[in-house]
């Protein structure tokens, strides 16, 4: 599930779960959407193909991201969730890259933040924000989150591996 992070501020932010990927969020809001936009979480269970472990992870995300609703046992798809069923694969990825931003999701916007200053870092920079934010950090958390930034057009790895690179600056309309 999201996970609340204290940031010593009064912001408040979420942490994206370890094995949640952009694919489960845009699954779960395109099969509510087929279904009409109101649905019980298990009819869509039963579509998308999620595993029931995950899918309440899935269902978690895609609320704090303000993409669906989760009340009295249905599922009801929100305005932003309609535009990103609706959304060509490049809006759909620039329509989710700003609730990521503006929810503050963790370490993705803490990472993006830092490389709209400096435009890269290097990798071993971006594994000490990845185990600031997680408990257990291993490679697939690592890997998740530059799919993540990837999907998303916010940032990833440089061709040697070496640095993490910014991919769309505040402004940037694709």
């Amino acid at each position: 599930m999201f996970v609340e992070v204290s940031t010593g501020d009064t912001d408040k932010r979420v942490l994206v779960p370890r094995d949640i990927l952009p694919d489960h969020i845009v699954g779960l809001v395109e099969s509510l959407y087929s279904l009409g936009g109101r649905a019980d979480p298990m009819h869509i269970g039963d579509l998308t193909g999620e595993s029931i472990a995950l899918l309440p992870k899935v269902i978690d995300v895609a609320e704090t991201l303000g993409l669906v609703k989760y009340e009295n046992g249905y599922l009801t798809l929100e305005e932003p969730g309609r535009k990103v069923a609706e959304a060509d694969p490049k809006r759909l990825r620039k329509l989710l890259r700003e609730l990521v931003i503006e929810k503050k999701v963790e370490p993705l916007h803490e990472i993006y933040e830092m490389l709209v200053k400096r435009k890269s870092i290097p990798r071993g920079e971006l594994t000490r924000v990845i185990e600031k934010h997680y408990k257990r950090m291993d490679e697939g958390v690592a890997r998740n989150i530059l799919v993540w930034g990837a999907y998303l057009g916010m940032f990833k790895l440089s061709e040697d591996d070496s640095e993490v690179v910014l991919l769309a600056s505040p402004r940037s309309k694709g």
